[in-house]
Parts: structure tokens; C-alpha cells; sequence
């Protein structure tokens, strides 16, 4: 997958905005008109904050930019986009397309002598909301193949990357029970060595045993530097015919891991540069159906028929959806049910199975949703049967602000939500802690919440909250979170009208333009009416969890109470004149009810 769009959320926005070229004739031209309404749409150089974004513009068009919450002129976005002299000007709008057009979201065809770009069946149901985007995700990804005739390169490959990456991983563990080593999976240093580079379905098992050779050599050297410069060497060597090996290996990694996750069959160990890529052992029963299927060799297609198979959804013919297959699936799913239900000892649900393929469907996915919350419940459990367990929430946190400034910070932003889900089930007696954030089937989440709900959502007895965490630092935090914050409170507290509503902004640090603009909300108004918005860094947050991990060791007793009268003392704006101040009351505010908490 091209870097184009390194966060795969962004596709959607990308997909919604070639809409408007649905059916046009796909010039020079068209292509140049796609790049500029992508900025337009505030789907391309939204940092303004990087100086490369700012390059070569005015105020003015600085200014366009950075007014996220105004509609773009196309007048404006042109001139942004002339300004910036691209070389080619065009490729940049072909550039942007290409992740649209691999997916199977968008083709190319041509039609009396023109080509013209067309939106497909799959993108449309996508749009509609008849398909959610993982299911789009692990479709295009199992049908996509090296050749096709939509790419002019790769005629000497004969693979479907996604199915042999998942034959690969699988070969590399069987081989490491084989030898008696515990399998994990393969490093993402070995994805961005022989995974990316895998050009034949027949050379599986001769580049999993590359692997085990490359990583025992790189573990019997105890030096860091010295392993990083093997590693390194082996690199440049092994892809001396690729292009910028060391640099892309990292950067198409990281990429291709994000969207592979999505499928829901990937299973991520370790975490930040020490993570390995695995399968998910609850998926094994899908993941063997479809390698006993398909052996991840190429078929041969016509233009025509590429598109068509590509483009229309349910091409790709799943072949654990059997009855037999999904009733395995569905008894595996209940069997864990079970084990975690009578772990937690809640009472027992309906264990009947249906047996229809439809209602089989639908069971498995209700009873993967359920299972999730019954993992939620445990987090709670677990942290309020031994208090010593916070320590690894706020160990977790420092480490998330400690790689604040690194190449890591999309990972970590995916990091922060999980661990201030954590905390929140932490902090006191929720009635139910819901974090929105898509997750796996080990509830380790994928990627951040989607656009258009709350990261979290927190149910009390007394009253309730949402929460919503940010890596950003730059005014894209104000972009990001600013409005988006205060439209997801506001339909928040419409649909839970009785109780009185917060919002929890966690970040490393707040942006002044962030606070200055909650300040408005709460001190004055939003849509008409204030609303009650804490932004704390996690520096607080972790000052928070110690306080409270003391109270609990001194077996002192702790309630949502004690949360609800420090968010009110800190949206108290009765003497608070401007933003800056409301800042340093909030940090007042922690300390006091800190020592308050403890005496």
C-alpha cells in the first residue's frame, strides 16, 4: 500500500471525495482537480503547524488551511495547491487515487477512446454505511494479487500478499515448534525485510527458514549497536535491488501492518519496536479455511474482469461460511463466554447456537461483541481485586509521554486510549466504561474511535462522561479535537439528558488555541448552552491514578463522588477571566483535592 495515506480511517474521506469525480475522464487535468479538492475538503495539508506544510504559502492561504471548521473556497484551494509548485502536478492527484483504486473502492475504464475513473460497488456500500470498513478492508485485501492488469509493474511476481503474509507467519511458527523455540509470530523487522518482499507463492517455506536464520544470528549478538548494524547490512544486501531499502522497509512496515490489523486475522505481540506480528489464534478456524482454499498464487484477469472482481463486493467467496464452519466458529466464541462469565461470575447467557448461515452471521458477531464487554468488565475486576496493578496503567502512561517526541505517535495515540480506557475503569464505581475504538478479539484496539463518536463513554450512578484522549500537541489538536469534542458532548448529553454530562480531554500537553475554545463552551456557551469540558495532560491524569491507588492501598473507601466533585471544581468558572487562567486553576484544582483525598 502506498504512505499516501499512512492512517487508514483517511481512506473514507479520500473515497468521499472522488465521489465528485464519479464518472469524469480521468485527465491530467481531473487529476490535478482531485488534489485540490482534497484540500479543499481539508483532507490534505492539514498540519499547518510543519513548516514543510507551510512552505511556500501566504497568510491567507495559511490562514484557509488552518480554518477547519470553514468551508474552503475551491478558488482558495487552488491557489494552495498552485503555490506549492509541484513538479508534476498531476501525479499528486494520481497519487492520492491510487489507495482507492488498489482497494477495489474506485476503477479506471475506458470507454470510446477515454479513460474515465468510476466509483465501484464496494466504495458506494462503504459510503452507505452497507458494509462497515473492516469488512471492506479484509475483502480487497484477500483479493488483491501481483500481477493485475490495473498495475504495469510486478509482471515476474506471482503472489496475493495478505494470503501469503498469513502462509508465511504460519510456516515461521510451525517451523519454531518444529525446533522447540515458542512461536510469536514474525518481528516487524522481519515483515519489512521478507514480508514486503515476498514475490512468489512458491517461495514460502524457502524464506521462512531465511527468517529463522536472520533472527538467530541477530539474537546471539548481545550489542545494540552492533545488532542494528547487522541488521542494516542484511537489509541493504538482501533488497539490493529495491529502492532506499533501510528507509522504506520502516515506512511501508508500519503502514501495511496498520491496514493488515484491520482484517481482524493479525495479532500484534510486544509493543513500540519490539513488536512482532502474529495471527490471531481466535480467527485459526477462518485463517485455515482460506489457506486450504487459496494458496495465494495469482489468477489471470482481463482489465475488465480486474475491475469487476475487485470492485463488487462478496467477489472474494469466504469458505468458512458454511454452517459447519460457523457453527465451530460460534461454539469456540461461546465456549470462551463461558470461561470469562464464570471467571467474573456473572450469570450465564443463552448458549443456543442457530443454524441457519444468516442468523449463524449475525450470532457470531453479537457474541464477539459481548465477549468484548465481558474482557472490559475484567480489566475492572482485575485492577480493583489487587491495586498494585495501577502501577502498570501509570507506568504505561509515562512511557506513552515519554515517546511523545518519536516517529511512534500513532501508535501511541492508539496506546492512550487503551490505557486511559484502563483508568477510567480505575478511577471509581462506572456502571459500564465503553470505549468505542475499534478492537480485536484480544481486545487490544486496532485504531482510534471513529470519527463522529466519543473515544469513551462513562456511565455513573450520579452522572455521566465522555472522554476523548489526543497525541496531538500542534494546533491540528485544535483542528482535530476542538469542535469535533464539543459536537460529540453535546449529542452525548441529548441522549443522556437525565444526569449531568462531562467531557475528559486527556493530551501530553494542551494547545492554547484547544483550551481557549473549551473555555468558551464552558464559560459562556455551545450551540447555546455551557457545557462542562475538564482538559487535563497525562501528567494529570497519572497525578489522578496515584491518588487514588494511595487511597485504595489505606483501604480507604473511593466512589464516583469523588471524581464528580473534582470535575466540578475545575468547570467552576465563577472567578476564572480568561483561558490561560482556567489552566492553572484545573492543575490547582488536581492538587487540592489530591491532599483533600489523602488526609
Amino acid at each position: 500500500m502506498s504512505t499516501t495515506i499512512r492512517e487508514a480511517e483517511r481512506i473514507e474521506g479520500f473515497l468521499r471525495t472522488a465521489t465528485k469525480l464519479d464518472g469524469e475522464e480521468w485527465t491530467s487535468e481531473t487529476q490535478r482537480k482531485f488534489q485540490i479538492l482534497l484540500i479543499q475538503n481539508h483532507e490534505y495539508l492539514k498540519d499547518t503547524d510543519n513548516a514543510q506544510v507551510r512552505s511556500k504559502l501566504d497568510e491567507e492561504q495559511v490562514r484557509a488551511l488552518s480554518s477547519w471548521d470553514k468551508e474552503m473556497p475551491y478558488e482558495m484551494a487552488e491557489s494552495i495547491f498552485n503555490a506549492k509548485q509541484y513538479e508534476d502536478p498531476a501525479m499528486r492527484g494520481r497519487q492520492s487515487m491510487s489507495p482507492l483504486i488498489k482497494l477495489g473502492l474506485a476503477y479506471y475504464e475506458k470507454r470510446n477512446g477515454t479513460t474515465k475513473v468510476f466509483i465501484s460497488d464496494m466504495g458506494h456500500k462503504l459510503l452507505d454505511g452497507k458494509i462497515t470498513f473492516d469488512e471492506m478492508m479484509l475483502e480487497a485485501l484477500l483479493k488483491y494479487q501481483y500481477p493485475n492488469p490495473a498495475d504495469s509493474g510486478y509482471k515476474t511476481w506471482n503472489t496475493k500478499p495478505f494470503i501469503n503474509t498469513i502462509r508465511l507467519i504460519k510456516r515461521v511458527n510451525e517451523l519454531c515448534a518444529s525446533f522447540g523455540i515458542k512461536p510469536k509470530g514474525i518481528s516487524t523487522i522481519e515483515f519489512g525485510i521478507f514480508v514486503l518482499s515476498l514475490r512468489n507463492y512458491e517461495d514460502v517455506d524457502d524464506v521462512a527458514r531465511k527468517i529463522l536464520e536472520f533472527r538467530q544470528k541477530l539474537e546471539s549478538i548481545t550489542s545494540d549497536n552492533e545488532r542494528e548494524a547487522f541488521s542494516n547490512e542484511f537489509t541493504l544486501n538482501y533488497l539490493s535491488n529495491f529502492n532506499n531499502p533501510l528507509k522504506n522497509c520502516k515506512e511501508y512496515t508500519d503502514n501495511m501492518v496498520r491496514y493488515l490489523r484491520l482484517t481482524k486475522y493479525i495479532y500484534i505481540r510486544g509493543k513500540y519496536n519490539h513488536t512482532y506480528v502474529d495471527l490471531e489464534p481466535r480467527r485459526t478456524t477462518e485463517i485455515t479455511a482460506i489457506l486450504e482454499k487459496d494458496n495465494g498464487s495469482a489468477q489471470h484477469f482481463t482489465l475488465e474482469e480486474w475491475n469487476s472482481y475487485m470492485g463488487v463486493y462478496g467477489t472474494y467467496k469466504l469458505p468458512f461460511e458454511t454452517i459447519e464452519a460457523l457453527t465451530k466458529i460460534a461454539k469456540e466464541i461461546v465456549n470462551e463466554i463461558g470461561q470469562l462469565e464464570d471467571e467474573l461470575a456473572v450469570n450465564r447467557t443463552d448458549t443456543s447456537i442457530p443454524i441457519t448461515i444468516g442468523e449463524l452471521k449475525r450470532f457470531i458477531g453479537n457474541r464477539r461483541a459481548y465477549r468484548t464487554r465481558l474482557q472490559n468488565l475484567r480489566i475492572k475486576q482485575e485492577v480493583h481485586k489487587d491495586y498494585t496493578k495501577i502501577n502498570d496503567t501509570i507506568e504505561s502512561l509515562k512511557d506513552i509521554l515519554a515517546h511523545n517526541k518519536t516517529n511512534l505517535a500513532k501508535k501511541l495515540s492508539i496506546e492512550l486510549e487503551k490505557w486511559t480506557n484502563v483508568a477510567l475503569n480505575i478511577l471509581n464505581d462506572a456502571t459500564l466504561i465503553k470505549p468505542n475504538s475499534p478492537v480485536g478479539d484480544d481486545n487490544e484496539p486496532i485504531y482510534t474511535a471513529p470519527n463522529g463518536v466519543p473515544d469513551i463513554e462513562c456511565y455513573y450512578q450520579s452522572f455521566n462522561a465522555i472522554c476523548e484522549v489526543t497525541m496531538l500537541t500542534s494546533r491540528d489538536q485544535w483542528y482535530n479535537e476542538g469542535q469535533p469534542v464539543m459536537r460529540h458532548l453535546r449529542g452525548f448529553e441529548k441522549n443522556n439528558a437525565v444526569l449531568p454530562n462531562y467531557c475528559l480531554f486527556v493530551a501530553p500537553s494542551l494547545h492554547r488555541d484547544t483550551v481557549n475554545t473549551f473555555y468558551t463552551s464552558v464559560k459562556y456557551e455551545y450551540e447555546g448552552k455551557p457545557q462542562r469540558i475538564i482538559p487535563i495532560t497525562i501528567k494529570q491524569l497519572i497525578a489522578i491514578l496515584t491518588t487514588v491507588q494511595t487511597v485504595l492501598l489505606k483501604h480507604k473507601k473511593f466512589t464516583h463522588h469523588n471524581i464528580k466533585e473534582l470535575y466540578d471544581s475545575c468547570v467552576d468558572m465563577s472567578q476564572i477571566v480568561n483561558s490561560t487562567q482556567w489552566l492553572s486553576e484545573i492543575d490547582g484544582h488536581i492538587y487540592q483535592w489530591s491532599n483533600k483525598m489523602l488526609a
